[in-house]
């Protein structure tokens, strides 16, 4: 495996070998695996608000399932989408985005973490710090974390949700984002 850092830390690109191949998809066997095996045992407890599963027809149709999984090659169509995440942004609940970062995922089953130590708070300031393309340089970056924003409440807030009260929370996370940036930047000597 290969990490090729970016100044932009969203933008750092993994270059994998064929034994980092055969994680990802021995990671993905077991992750389908599981999903077949709670899924039947809670269809089969009537955890689903039905009743419990009795047809047996029904619960060897789902068995099946494991042996397409079993059969399953790294060059399968799931595993290459799954591997192609790696030089994909960062997007989701790492960077405060209501969805699955799948490059996470993807990083998690190589033992890797190419934001290591970044809250999602934090990430989301970070990210935005490089602009709507992701393209500012990091020492921009830097600069924009480093202005403290006015914290102005917009006219959209509504005034039964307290503003002021999150400000702390705000100027924290982004106090904090700046030192992880700047760490990032002299570990990676950009």
């Amino acid at each position: 495996m290969n990490i090729i850092w970016n100044p932009n830390p969203f933008l750092t690109k993994v270059e994998i070998d064929d034994r980092d191949r055969q994680m990802i998809l021995l990671a993905y066997q077991n992750e389908e695996y599981s999903e077949i095996l709670c899924g039947l045992n809670m269809e089969l407890k009537g955890e689903y608000g039905r009743p419990a599963l009795t047809d047996l027809e029904v619960v060897k149709k789902e068995i099946d399932k494991w042996g397409a999984i079993c059969n399953m090659e790294v060059d399968s169509e799931q595993i290459q989408c799954y591997i192609s995440y790696l030089n994909t942004e960062h997007m989701g609940d790492c960077t405060c985005v209501p969805a699955s970062c799948i490059r996470c995922q993807v990083e998690d089953m190589l033992g890797i973490d190419t934001i290591k130590g970044l809250g999602k708070h934090q990430a989301n300031k970070v990210q935005s710090a490089f602009g709507k393309d992701g393209n500012k340089t990091i020492d921009d970056a830097i600069a924009s974390l480093e202005e403290t924003p006015s914290y102005k409440k917009p006219d959209t807030w509504p005034d039964s949700v307290g503003y002021d009260v999150h400000i702390p929370r705000w100027e924290s996370e982004r106090v904090s984002a700046l030192k992880w940036l700047k760490a990032y930047k002299e570990e990676h000597g950009f």
